[in-house]
């Protein structure tokens, strides 16, 4: 009895350092998955992220060039809706994380879809960003973000032929700090994040911060000239009147 348990010792040890030495050694699969559409576009799987999520990368070729960029499953539902509701040549203001799903998944315009190369201290991993869009557009658009002022909001989206602001529950949380720095504020005096924090949570922002379109367009305060068309858990979008 004695060598059997010394057996089944052996063998499991011999199991597992094998499936330790797939696991190290083995390339990596990466799940991809067609999208078609007016860029032919196609999803890299490369994992799961912190909050559950199918993460990679979005690649589609327009007007002749390849263009990659970051994509996470939390707005599958948005971009299909997107898709199915809007007008081709509809033009969204958002952050720049989500500039390249909307183009490449839905067809529609985004304002931008890369960071600006000044944009780099807020990349984790910088490295792996080819492109970059004017730091001009970067500004714009988070003023238009962090506006107290609705009419500023609405000015920068004429500026850019945009009718549609899409709005992530991470950019009322992780992402707002940097948000509200490259608008030129001090973010420490709109937001101020716990540890923890990586959604939109109305008690991390101060008095000032829920002035701004951000706290908003998140918190379900109505804004005069905007009108809410979509909405889930993770995402809002609105319509300029």
């Amino acid at each position: 009895m004695r060598r059997l348990y010394l057996t089944i010792i052996l063998v499991s040890i011999i199991l597992a350092a094998a499936l330790i030495g797939y696991l190290l050694f083995t390339p990596r699969i990466l799940k991809e998955e067609f999208i078609g559409g007016k860029y032919n576009a196609k999803i890299i799987f490369e994992g799961v992220d912190e909050r559950g999520f199918r993460g990679g990368e979005i690649v589609y070729t327009q007007n002749g060039t390849e263009h990659r960029g970051f994509y996470s499953s939390f707005l599958n539902s948005t971009l299909l809706w997107i898709e199915a509701n809007t007008s081709e040549d509809a033009v969204f203001l958002n952050w720049w994380d989500y500039g390249h799903m909307i183009v490449g998944f839905t067809g529609r315009g985004t304002i931008i879809r890369n960071p600006s190369k000044e944009a780099n201290s807020s990349i984790s991993n910088p490295d792996i960003i080819t492109e970059f869009d004017s730091n001009e557009k970067l500004v714009d658009v988070a003023k238009a973000l962090t506006a107290a002022d609705p009419n500023l909001t609405k000015s920068i989206m004429d500026k850019y032929n945009a009718s549609y602001i899409l709005i992530t529950t991470e950019d009322g949380g992780e992402k707002a700090p940097w948000i509200y720095q490259f608008a030129g504020f001090n973010q420490t005096l709109y937001v101020q994040l716990s540890s923890s924090s990586i959604t939109f949570n109305a008690q991390d922002y101060t008095d000032l911060g829920k002035l701004t379109m951000i706290f908003r367009l998140l918190n379900g305060t109505g804004i005069e000239g905007f009108t809410q068309v979509y909405s889930n858990e993770d995402v809002k979008i609105f319509k300029l009147n």
